[in-house]
């Protein structure tokens, strides 16, 4: 269900709004000030429309707009204007707001306006999911770690020097290689730029050298025609090797000289070098320095390939990301499933962002499409989610039993307030039956 945030400071106005707006089936949440509003976006799920009266007692000319634009929120607003201030609501769109309704409202008008938002924002949608299935998922993030990363990107993809991208498991790795690659590729002329990948342990090493850098016809028994390789049809773009810890020693000779000389032969070929103009760019979730002194990766291939080195920290590090990655999978699990855009309440957010998701965004993925496919509601609840909430008790950031139970204690609390104390609406909303939530209020003394 669409959320819509309707801001006047006239109570009987904002009560009329939100009774239309309820009738034609849209979730509705009001506030009385710029600054509820304000608190009300940065506490609760984003609202999808925002109808706000551009004159607001705490706030001067457009300066509920300005507002929305230091909170970096990308909802469509429609302002409020009293009929003979059109020019000021005229101004108001040049500053963001998508369109304006007057005083008195013309229900008729105000219906048209929403519908063709949502509908815009429909079809948008689409549009990047098709993008997204063309030229590789976005990255979602929020916090400062990540925007340095991304403004080192940006540096990075200006040139074709080596790059190798370490970081745990599902912390996108390959989806930030594919950044370097369409951004290069961006600045360049237009025409197809190859991205090829290659995961060096899903491979025999036995088989690894061929597949890298291809093979003449007859080169072994069953080499019945030319095979290009990997590395040759990377040519012009971009050659991502993901896991490179496990390429072997036997494989790593010829590694080294692709990078450093951008030439290689092909197996059964001793005479036929191939000149090819490829970007190299490695991931790695292990420590390869500790593997260079151990024997098993070559020190000069090391330091050959770290000539710039980014590092993706895991989500625990940066838990700002953990909610707007969260909300991303939402859209995108709901719209590819067929579902209406789920969302999260507010005790599951609470339980993310304390959750360390060592599979980290791989998991959040695993964890919101898991919950999308098995609910019929259209919130993702704490029941959804039982089994992450079950691995949060064994996390360091939760290591007590006492706090565990404050977690529990705070999360019931506040939907009973959501709820007005109504036993049974909150024992549905929390996934509980009602004993177990009149057990867990005499526990916790509510």
């Amino acid at each position: 269900m669409r959320r819509i945030l309707v801001v006047d400071d006239e109570k009987n106005m904002c009560e009329l709004l939100r009774m239309f707006l309820i009738g034609e089936g849209y979730q509705v949440e009001t506030a009385n000030s710029a600054a509820e509003a304000t608190r009300k976006i940065k506490e609760a799920t984003t609202p999808d429309l925002i109808i706000s009266d551009l004159r607001l007692p705490d706030t001067e000319g457009l300066g509920i707009l300005d507002r929305l634009k230091s909170l970096n929120c990308q909802v469509p607003i429609v302002v409020i204007t009293a009929y003979g201030t059109i020019e000021t609501a005229v101004e108001a769109m040049k500053q963001g707001a998508v369109d304006f309704i007057t005083k008195p409202f013309n229900k008729a008008v105000i219906r048209k306006i929403i519908k063709r938002i949502f509908y815009i924002d429909n079809l948008e949608g689409q549009c990047r999911i098709f993008g997204e299935t063309q030229q590789g998922l976005e990255l979602v993030y929020k916090s400062r770690a990540m925007q340095e990363i991304m403004e080192m990107v940006h540096k990075v993809a200006a040139v074709k020097s080596p790059v190798l991208i370490t970081g745990e498991s599902g912390t996108g790795k390959g989806l930030l290689a594919r950044t370097i690659h369409e951004l290069d590729s961006d600045r360049g002329s237009g025409s197809y730029s190859p991205f090829v990948s290659i995961n060096c342990p899903s491979i025999p090493d036995t088989l690894l050298e061929s597949e890298l850098f291809g093979y003449q016809k007859g080169a072994f028994t069953g080499a019945d025609a030319e095979f290009k390789g990997k590395v040759r049809l990377a040519d012009g773009g971009t050659l991502f090797m993901d896991e490179i810890a496990d390429i072997p020693l036997s494989t790593q000779p010829k590694l080294l000289r692709l990078l450093e000389d951008k030439s290689f032969e092909p197996l059964g070929s001793t005479t036929r070098t191939i000149m090819v103009n490829t970007r190299i760019i490695c991931a790695t979730n292990r420590e390869l320095h500790k593997l260079v002194d151990t024997g098993l990766f070559r020190e000069d291939l090391f330091y050959r390939i770290n000539t710039i080195t980014i590092r993706i920290p895991p989500l625990r590090e940066r838990r700002e990301d953990i909610l707007p990655l969260a909300e991303h999978f939402c859209r995108r699990i709901s719209q590819e499933v067929g579902k209406k855009n789920k969302r999260l309440s507010k005790e599951v957010m609470v339980a993310f962002e304390k959750y360390d998701w060592p599979g980290n965004a791989r998991e959040v993925r695993n964890v919101i499409e898991r919950a999308i496919v098995l609910s019929d509601k259209d919130t993702i609840m704490l029941a959804d989610v039982s089994g992450v909430l079950h691995r949060l008790t064994e996390e360091k950031t939760v290591n007590s039993i006492e706090q565990i139970h404050q977690l529990e204690k705070e999360m019931i609390r506040r939907k009973l307030e959501d709820c007005r104390w109504n036993i049974s609406e909150a024992a549905r909303e929390l996934g509980i039956t009602r004993g177990v939530l009149r057990d867990r209020v005499v526990k916790y003394r509510l």
